[in-house]
């Protein structure tokens, strides 16, 4: 199940969320709507995505992942169908609202659901074999979404980015995706009162805040990288072909990361990754604050982010589980997602309105890296609460 689940999520990331910023100018301009009012629709999307998350991570405990699955691909390929007719602002809202619903159900930590439904305590190898695939989504999308715009203009583009959606995902999701979780030990208790009792005692250890911090900060910082990369360093005068490959390169860099973890870095703790990739992406950050803003720059900026990004969605589909428990897991990391997804909604226009209010470069590469230092901070605070509650553990 693993490379065929893999591979959907190349699509479904490709087609539903990295597209989004290719169809904003060729929407803008034929129906003279501002890219503010555009971009909010996705952000709308992204805030439901959130709320969804600990239902749907409920719903996957209860009676497993296949129909949900799915149901979302069916949805979001409909969907796009719909965006390729879109011909109003209030129809367009709508339909993000719709496929904000529907990508809770798709997305990767439905996927992470799936595999330690299905692996348990093994889930670690599974999750970075799989993240490995997926970081291709924007190297692969990005480009193939550029060469079809200006082919066959942006209605045409989304409908054959719906039957990605219709004729590969769905049958995927209907055959791959097991019925239910095989794993996963539950408590005696009937579902309903063990998962509340579960998912009570998560919310009052301090190494689940820890993590929400973390991973919270940390999508606050990705997704205002992806969604102002272009712009800012295209008004610093950088060519165009140069952030282009620099955008590109992050994807295979992810995957570098990954696969150096399968091998080389099989044995590395959660810990010591996560010192790594909290250290490595503030790096990054300074490299476009006080570097020149040059192509041999921009790799490094790339490569040090790419690494955090790579080693960071596998730190965050593992660290939940050993750090909190395999039992309930997906409505775990639907706590854990949904103030993740509404950072991952209001990054791009938080980092727009310093762009748009300062004009500076700098001020909003600033702003992201005091995100991202937030992010380590909240990582410390869970390692710290982890060893102090391990140490308790052997006193006892």
């Amino acid at each position: 199940m693993l490379w065929p689940l893999s591979l959907a999520q190349v699509v479904s990331w490709g087609t539903l969320y990295y597209s989004f910023s290719l169809f904003a100018g060729p929407m803008s301009q034929e129906l003279s709507w501002s890219s503010t009012a555009i971009n909010g629709a996705l952000t709308a999307g992204l805030l439901v995505t959130g709320l969804m998350a600990y239902p749907v991570g409920t719903l996957f405990d209860r009676h497993g992942a296949r129909w949900l699955m799915t149901a979302g691909s069916l949805g979001a390929g409909l969907g796009l169908l719909v965006w390729s007719r879109i011909t109003t602002l209030p129809q367009f809202y709508l339909l993000w609202l719709v496929l904000g619903a529907l990508m809770s159900c798709v997305l990767i930590e439905a996927v992470f659901a799936v595999i330690h439904q299905q692996f348990g305590a093994q889930a670690r190898r599974a999750v970075t074999a799989m993240t490995m695939v997926t970081g291709f989504s924007g190297t692969v999308f990005v480009p193939l979404i550029g060469h079809l715009l200006p082919a066959l203009g942006w209605r045409q583009s989304l409908e054959l980015l719906a039957a990605f959606n219709l004729f590969f995902c769905v049958p995927v999701h209907f055959f791959f995706t097991p019925p239910r979780g095989r794993s996963n030990k539950q408590s005696p208790l009937p579902d309903a009162h063990a998962g509340h009792a579960v998912m009570r005692k998560r919310l009052r250890n301090p190494i689940f805040w820890g993590l929400v911090c973390w991973y919270t900060s940390y999508s606050l910082t990705a997704s205002s990288l992806i969604f102002q990369l272009v712009p800012v360093l295209s008004a610093e005068q950088v060519p165009n072909g140069d952030i282009l490959l620099c955008f590109a390169l992050i994807g295979p860099v992810q995957v570098l990361a990954r696969l150096i973890m399968v091998t080389v870095g099989r044995g590395a703790s959660i810990v010591s990754l996560g010192a790594m990739t909290s250290t490595i992406v503030p790096l990054g950050l300074l490299v476009l604050i006080f570097a020149p803003p040059s192509f041999p720059w921009l790799c490094v900026f790339a490569a040090c982010f790419g690494v955090g990004h790579g080693v960071t969605t596998i730190l965050r589909g593992v660290a939940p589980a050993e750090w909190l428990g395999h039992d309930y897991y997906a409505r775990t990391m639907g706590a854990i997602a949904l103030p993740m997804m509404f950072a991952m909604a209001v990054a791009p226009l938080l980092s727009a309105s310093v762009w748009t209010a300062t004009g500076s470069p700098r001020a909003v590469w600033l702003v992201i890296l005091a995100g991202s230092l937030v992010g380590s901070a909240g990582y410390w605070f869970a390692v710290y609460s982890l060893r102090q509650q391990r140490a308790a553990s052997r006193a006892d």
